[in-house]
């Protein structure tokens, strides 16, 4: 027996979660494709694969988000996290020996970690995960930032403005927020890249050390 029309969902008549999840792709839309617009032209040739492979990494970076368990307040809107932002950026809470001493334990392929840069005045915090650890040489790999030091100092000549983590709570939200400092002030947030908002779904805010595993989602 057919329902009454006034018992029948309406299309239009989505849940709140349904809702943020559109909210949420649309912004990651608009960002990756203004990011892809203004791709090097050596890269034009990558741009049919990138574009094509966007809506399975969208999708999957919103789900994930939505079922995160996160202290960060969410922005569906601007695809985001949210959090008070401290009024200087917390390197200096750190010292190398306690970084080293915290990756001499837990340094391991797959954890993720903050990594600190200072370029042309401005200070960010970014999220990367580790491929590669040398326990003999005291130094680990990141994905996208290169070589470190247990202790945290860069070791590339392309990673030079950059400093390792270790990641602590106040470290990592601002990470996740994207917290930046201009001249010792604060400034706007940067908006996170899709590799790093899928990277936020994997962190174990209870215990650093131990990221929660999923399958490896490799984006451009």
């Amino acid at each position: 027996m057919m329902k009454d029309s006034t018992e029948q969902p309406h299309f239009w008549q989505v849940s709140g979660q349904n809702q943020t999840y559109t909210e949420l792709c649309n912004a990651l839309y608009e960002r990756e494709l203004l990011r892809l617009s203004q791709c090097p032209a050596s890269d034009v040739v990558q741009l049919p694969r990138q574009l094509a492979s966007l809506p399975f990494y969208i999708r999957k970076a919103a789900q994930r988000i939505l079922k995160v368990q996160s202290p960060l307040l969410l922005d569906s809107q601007n695809a985001s996290w949210f959090a008070s932002q401290a009024v200087s950026c917390p390197l200096n809470r750190q010292r190398p020996d306690q970084i080293a001493r915290f990756f001499e334990k837990a340094a391991k392929p797959g954890l993720l970690v903050p990594v600190y840069q200072e370029r042309l005045g401005v200070e960010r915090i970014l999220l990367d995960a580790i491929d590669e650890v040398d326990l003999a040489g005291q130094r680990l790999h990141c994905n996208q930032h290169g070589w470190f030091a247990f202790a945290g100092t860069p070791l590339s000549t392309d990673n030079t403005d950059k400093f390792l983590l270790q990641p602590v709570k106040v470290v990592m939200t601002a990470c996740c927020c994207g917290h930046q400092w201009s001249n010792q002030k604060r400034s706007s947030p940067r908006a996170l890249s899709l590799r790093e908002l899928l990277l936020t779904t994997d962190l174990n805010w209870k215990n650093f050390a131990k990221p929660i595993l999923r399958a490896p989602l490799a984006t451009s």
